[in-house]
């Protein structure tokens, strides 16, 4: 894992984790809220592995490509990762925050990654359709029903 994320717990809440039988949008069981892992030795690989991309940042040499403080995921209401698709990043809201993705920092960042050629998939977990904004705009995509892993795809061609 890159760097530190200090208090922020937003990734075990918005993500499922099959090995703990936690579900997209549920606390994971596991997790002190706004403090960390209670089984963070031992997680499973599934966390292990993930890094959202406001903590890849906080890895980059130039401090101008770090991502600012406030787009913190626990501070922003917002999970940024990358898809199963490398043109698409994934842009998870918190529960109760469906709306996070508009605040001005946000959405000035993924302006940003529209206008230099990415796809942008926006909602929150586990929802029945999201927001796909790309330099045609942006519209709404009905997505799958979560499969074993949490996974979702857009049936809207």
């Amino acid at each position: 894992m890159a760097g530190s994320c200090g208090s922020c717990t937003a990734c075990c809440r918005v993500f499922a984790i099959p090995a703990l039988d936690k579900r997209a949008g549920d606390w994971c069981q596991h997790c002190d809220v706004g403090v960390g892992c209670k089984i963070y030795a031992t997680r499973p690989p599934t966390c292990v592995d993930f890094a959202c991309l406001w903590l890849e940042s906080q890895d980059r040499a130039n401090p101008h490509e770090r991502l600012a403080p406030e787009l913190r995921p626990d501070r922003s209401k917002v999970v940024l990762c990358m898809t199963t698709n490398p043109a698409i990043i994934g842009a998870t809201t918190m529960p109760g925050a469906p709306d996070a993705w508009k605040r001005p920092a946000m959405h000035r960042l993924l302006a940003t990654w529209v206008a230099r050629g990415m796809g942008i998939a926006i909602g929150p977990p586990n929802a029945k359709h999201q927001l796909k904004w790309t330099s045609k705009g942006m519209r709404e995509v009905e997505m799958t029903p979560p499969d074993q892993d949490g996974m979702q795809w857009s049936v809207t061609p």
